[in-house]
């Protein structure tokens, strides 16, 4: 039964991309405009791709697991959940590595990078909002834009952080607690609201400090973008299977 369930999540997810490619004969309808705004860089729009794909199969995993709640399937939505467990942390992992990366090229960048300002009102999590409420104007006393920079993209690490620190309590509560997993969906609805917002946040940030980088680390760092995601790429299992269809 889990690999139907797997097969179904695959397929959804390789509609979708093959929409979003181009790769069909029918022409996807035009949107107001994307989730993120695409890098010009080749390797840079694919990062962007990598993890709007693993955001979708979240939601899609997500959604299965409630309709099977709401179905009285409660085994198989606990399935669900544990696939949903292992792809959202592969989500973290990506969000994180790519806030580290722009951690470590900052030193090199030449202009003046401009920073978002982060409101609690944009996230829903408990855990996140308060980090937000308690931290996300303390950039507004910093006037050096690295420093000011820098310092949010370490907010949006340690917020990452802490959202998986609450995503894995929730798990081992309705692990421990079967009466728990109503609850249990609706808070990790919340969270993972918040991971995309993370990730979007994330993204955009990198997306300013590239445009204040040197030409002579743009290889380099195109090198590492490239190997960070080939560490969990699902593009590359997804666009075959979208070509097929």
């Amino acid at each position: 039964m889990i690999w139907a369930l797997q097969a179904g999540v695959l397929l959804v997810v390789a509609v979708v991309l093959r929409r979003i490619l181009h790769m069909g004969r029918e022409i996807a309808p035009q949107e107001k405009g994307p989730r993120h705004r695409k890098l010009s860089h080749p390797v840079y729009s694919s990062l962007t791709s990598e993890i709007e794909a693993h955001t979708t199969i979240l939601g899609v995993l997500l959604n299965d697991a409630i309709e099977e709640q709401n179905s009285g399937n409660t085994e198989l939505a606990r399935r669900t959940l544990h696939l949903f467990d292992s792809e959202r942390q592969r989500v973290v992992d990506l969000v994180i590595n790519l806030q580290n990366l722009a951690l470590k090229y900052l030193p090199a960048a030449l202009n003046t990078i401009v920073t978002r300002t982060l409101s609690d009102r944009s996230f829903r999590s408990a855990p996140v909002s308060d980090l937000i409420r308690r931290q996300g104007n303390l950039e507004q006393f910093v006037f050096r834009s690295k420093l000011r920079f820098q310092l949010q993209l370490r907010l949006l690490r340690r917020a990452t952080a802490i959202l998986n620190e609450s995503f894995e309590e929730i798990k081992r509560d309705a692990e421990a607690n079967s009466k728990l997993i109503d609850w249990a969906l609706a808070q990790i609805d919340l969270h993972l609201y918040d991971l995309d917002v993370l990730a979007r946040e994330t993204l955009l940030g990198f997306d300013a400090e590239l445009a204040s980088m040197p030409r002579g680390v743009m290889q380099e760092l195109a090198d590492e973008v490239i190997a960070l995601t080939s560490r969990s790429s699902v593009l590359k299992t997804l666009v075959p299977a979208a070509h097929q269809q």
